[in-house]
């Protein structure tokens, strides 16, 4: 048994050699470059008699090596990752910037010419080629390889790539102008390509950045936003509980008359006058959960638009105290507004881009949701415990992001403008949002983010006559409007391994610093948001 492990041990060791000569490597160079990001070219020559494939490269010079391939989108010609390369049989292949080639990204240290670094180019037949290649600023006409070239024909010579033909790879966009080598892309640019591969590719988890994604693949995305409130406040003051419910309140909709015709003035009579109803508030909210699930589905039709349908689940809890001291729950849960959305992708540089969009939702949320009310039995639930608006609604969104090196920001200013009354008469205020955001690139699978929000809403327009805004502030249409500061902190997350590879997911804590509501209204306290996506 252990001559027979011998003799195949001597047999590999013989052979190996002969096999892996099968494989020729010939003017392979790492492009010179003062950036972290470079590209190896080289040239494959197949002198075997099956087809193989490169699948993997290895360098010990930088955080990543990748393979890509130049393909034609309708804008020209963009870089696009690759699993591998075909080599066929008894035929050279050479990686040059307009077709196949190795992507060198997050170079450890300083490259200097001529220096050589090593290179291991894995193969889809288990063999594997370890060869030193020097740095260079143009294709060098010596061959680099370890072994010499092997070939079956002695008259046959594997092709070589001169500095004159490297220039004929070059290529040309969609505008016809020349595009630079592959060495001058960052790749923590705004580019389709090398974003696709960081944790921040995504906005934080609080909002629905637009962004592009290859042509034809699609997303699936969940949004969970959930919010805590507790404490009334009016304006920018607390008001207490029990303080909201015993003071007197005015309604300026209705005047009771005072004074009487027969009096004992000089005249005889006087003229009756009219006087705003005071009455005071049957119960008001003390606390409130508001919890919105999304699923939502998006695809890039080209280039430059993305479109995206969202599904919204709603369910809202608060405690109610009533004029008695009673305390009781109250809930409701149902779809939201569904809204469909196109973003269009108006400038597009190496590191920036800028969006433009417009969306609609429809009237899929219920507004006669009913629940317990204390000292009232079943009754319908306030404007704001409502999954749904009941009316047809613009969504313009204005977008501007950018990424350079590990540094990636963004600002998205949204709008959600009401398309006349619902069915009950009324229809809820405009709401205006601004976002802004920068995030740091931990890792490449990791992101760090802060974020500054504010965001105004108006009093709603009309009544729902089945709401007596006397019972509770909630129910008054001219105390719904406000506005509100926060700030958020956040992570995102790229998985890059395993079965779960591609997965992104993330989260964002936050709290207002600022809030003036046209209260009584309950305070916004607390933020959480949550996505999770994948894109196939």
């Amino acid at each position: 048994m252990k001559l027979k492990k011998i003799i195949i041990s001597i047999f590999i060791l013989l052979f190996s050699p002969l096999i892996a000569r099968e494989i020729n490597i010939t003017n392979a160079y790492l492009k010179y470059t003062n950036g972290s990001n470079s590209a190896i070219y080289l040239t494959i020559s197949n002198v075997s008699n099956k087809d193989i494939k490169l699948i993997q490269s290895i360098s010990d010079v930088a955080n990543r090596v990748e393979l890509y391939d130049m393909q034609k989108s309708e804008y020209g010609k963009k870089m696009v990752p690759v699993a591998e390369i075909p080599i066929p049989k008894k035929k050279s292949v050479t990686l040059s910037p307009q077709g196949f080639h190795i992507m060198v990204f997050g170079i450890k240290s300083q490259l200097k010419l001529k220096e050589m670094i090593p290179l291991r180019l894995v193969f889809s037949d288990g063999s594997e080629i370890e060869i030193k290649i020097p740095v260079e600023s143009s294709s060098p006409n010596a061959i680099q390889n370890n072994n010499p070239p092997f070939t079956n024909d002695s008259n046959s010579k594997p092709p070589t790539t001169t500095e004159d033909e490297m220039k004929d790879h070059q290529f040309t966009n969609g505008d016809g102008n020349e595009e630079e080598d592959h060495s001058n892309h960052d790749e923590h640019g705004n580019g389709d390509h090398h974003s696709h591969h960081r944790a921040d590719m995504i906005g934080p988890a609080g909002i629905m950045n637009p962004h592009i994604h290859e042509k034809g693949k699609w997303m699936i995305d969940y949004r969970y936003m959930g919010m805590k409130m507790w404490g009334l406040q009016s304006g920018t003051k607390g008001l207490s509980d029990l303080g909201t419910l015993y003071f007197p309140y005015t309604d300026p909709t209705v005047a009771m008359p005072t004074g009487s015709l027969i009096t004992s003035s000089p005249i005889g009579t006087t003229i009756p006058t009219l006087s705003q109803n005071k009455y005071n508030y049957m119960s008001v909210p003390t606390d409130m959960v508001m919890e919105m699930n999304m699923a939502s589905v998006m695809t890039s039709i080209s280039d430059r638009w993305m479109i995206m349908f969202m599904v919204p689940v709603v369910k809202n809890r608060m405690t109610m105290l009533s004029s008695n001291f009673d305390r009781a729950p109250m809930s409701s849960a149902g779809i939201g507004d569904v809204s469909v959305s196109a973003a269009y992708r108006l400038i597009k540089t190496d590191h920036q881009n800028f969006f433009t969009g417009m969306g609609i939702s429809m009237p899929t949320g219920s507004i006669d949701e009913r629940d317990n009310m204390p000292m009232m039995g079943k009754q319908k639930v306030p404007y704001n415990m409502l999954p749904g608006t009941g009316t047809y609604n613009l969504l313009p969104q204005l977008s501007y992001n950018g990424q350079y090196d590990r540094f990636s920001w963004g600002v998205l200013s949204q709008a959600n403008l009401r398309m006349g009354k619902n069915d009950n008469n009324y229809k809820f205020g405009n709401r205006y949002e601004i976002s802004s955001w920068i995030s740091y690139l931990l890792f490449d699978s990791m992101s760090f983010s802060f974020r500054l929000a504010k965001q105004r809403w108006l009093n709603l327009q009309g009544l729902d006559a089945t709401l007596d805004p006397k019972m509770d502030p909630q129910n008054d249409p001219y105390r719904q409007g406000g506005m509100r500061s926060d700030w958020f902190v956040g992570l995102n997350f790229l998985v890059t391994k395993g079965m779960l590879s591609g997965i992104r997911f993330g989260f964002e804590y936050g709290r207002p610093f600022h809030q003036n509501l046209n209260g009584p209204q309950l305070a916004t306290r607390e933020l959480f948001n949550v996505f999770a996506s994948y894109s196939f």
